[in-house]
């Protein structure tokens, strides 16, 4: 058994659980192929170097995780991994500006209770006030929120 077997398993398995930590979510494959490819080199190294040595070896793991782990929490790993954009969409507005009650509109799916209505040329969400209304069937606007649009049938 060499050294630089012992080396290369402690390394990898670092390298592992670093992935693990900064990388993929949760306790995957990763983290526990690293935890124990660093725990066998730490026993080989005890099993065919000595107590001495595996001492070395273990003290050595530890140390250099512990190094990985400062750096890796204090440069900007945090800032090159996170997402920067940000949502500046809405949900559910409705342009009411252009749309009163008693506006009339025509429904284009089937309102049951909730489905598309064609008014002033544009299509939207519309509510049905009572029950369902099928498609193609006039109807007009009976209240206008900011979210939605409630029609009966004329």
């Amino acid at each position: 058994m060499s050294i630089v077997f012992v080396i290369l398993l402690i390394v990898t398995g670092l390298a592992l659980i670093i992935v693990e930590v900064l990388v993929l979510p949760g306790i995957t494959v990763a983290g526990i192929a690293g935890v124990i490819l660093s725990a066998a080199g730490v026993f080989f190294a005890f099993r065919f170097f000595g107590n001495t040595a595996g001492v070395f070896v273990l003290l050595g793991t530890c140390l250099l995780f512990l190094v990985f782990l400062i750096y890796a929490l204090r440069s900007k790993t945090w800032n090159r991994l996170s997402l920067h954009s940000e949502i500046d969409g809405k949900v559910n507005v409705v342009d009411t500006v252009h749309i009163k009650v008693g506006d009339a509109a025509t429904t284009v799916s089937r309102l049951a209770p909730v489905g598309k209505i064609l008014i002033h040329n544009t299509i939207i969400e519309g509510k049905s006030e009572f029950g369902l209304i099928d498609a193609n069937c006039e109807v007009e606007v009976v209240q206008v929120d900011e979210s939605s649009v409630i029609v009966r049938t004329v």
